[in-house]
């Protein structure tokens, strides 16, 4: 049975253009392997929070605009991984990752940023390369940089940085909350696996394999009999095909996973529709969850 501990619970941004996915990955591993090694000792939870898994789509608002107030102001520490690339820029910055650099620095908050050293690839787009170059020159002042030659590399620093914050964040005791309500409560969540593969030139690369969506009751009555539907946020869009017709009973601490088909063209933000019954009383909860 899982052991419950109160801790303070701290959102690291992972903030950076589309071509670091093996980096960011890398980094939420290493704030993962800290939870498990560190989390109950030092009473601190590390919540990896990431553009392409956390920012939910919104409508009539700039896109950049959506992510700082989703997650880049919602931020406790921020690290910030660049490869070949600057990204796109923003109607207020060079690109949305510089956007999130100069805004978490100029609020307090500690920032890392890290440079790549590993070899530029022949397909680099050269002027995203100058651009990138151009940026980091003017960083220097600032005194934010770090670099990194490998993915694993990176999330050894990344540990070692978060390791010199909590020394200095001051968080002190931790404040109990409330007690949990006394029923069921259902969490939705998007998990996959990244299976490393090599490509045509001898590269090694990752693909997104056994994808699920995996429903986590936090309360602390059983759920009995829990039907899951989802949807895609927008009607024109198409959701993942959920695979699997079970209604199993998810224990309190439990949870329980159906295979999603992610196909191209579907939607990554969805709306999940959770059912169930609880002392023969039906219960529903909807959340939104975006990958």
């Amino acid at each position: 049975m899982a052991v419950a501990f109160d801790a303070h619970v701290l959102k690291v941004l992972i903030a950076s253009p589309g071509d670091t996915r093996d980096e960011r990955d890398a980094v939420e591993r290493a704030l993962h392997a800290w939870n498990a090694d560190r989390a109950e000792r030092e009473q601190v939870v590390l919540l990896p929070r990431r553009w392409e898994t956390n920012a939910v789509p919104r409508l009539g608002s700039r896109g950049q605009s959506v992510i700082n107030e989703q997650l880049v102001d919602t931020s406790d520490i921020v690290v910030a991984l660049f490869d070949s690339r600057l990204g796109m820029a923003t109607e207020a910055a060079v690109s949305g990752t510089a956007e999130e650099i100069q805004r978490s620095h100029d609020s307090g908050r500690p920032v890392h940023v890290y440079f790549s050293e590993e070899p530029i690839p022949r397909e680099a787009d050269l002027e995203q390369v100058k651009a990138l170059e151009d940026f980091k020159r003017t960083l220097m002042p600032l005194g934010l940089l770090g670099t990194y030659v490998s993915p694993d590399d990176l999330g050894y620093k990344v540990r070692q940085a978060i390791e010199s914050d909590l020394g200095h964040l001051n968080l002190g005791a931790v404040v109990r909350g409330s007690a949990a309500a006394d029923h069921a409560v259902l969490r939705a969540s998007y998990t996959y696996e990244r299976e490393p593969y090599v490509d045509s030139k001898g590269r090694t690369k990752y693909r997104t394999r056994a994808e699920r969506l995996i429903v986590r009751n936090i309360g602390v009555r059983t759920a009995e009999q829990v039907h899951v539907e989802i949807r895609a946020l927008q009607p024109e869009d198409s959701a993942p095909i959920l695979h699997g017709k079970e209604r199993p009973d998810i224990i309190p601490s439990g949870e329980f996973g159906w295979p999603l088909l992610v196909m191209a063209g579907t939607s990554r933000a969805i709306e999940v529709v959770m059912s169930w019954t609880e002392d023969d009383q039906e219960h529903l909860e909807k959340q939104h969850v975006a990958f």
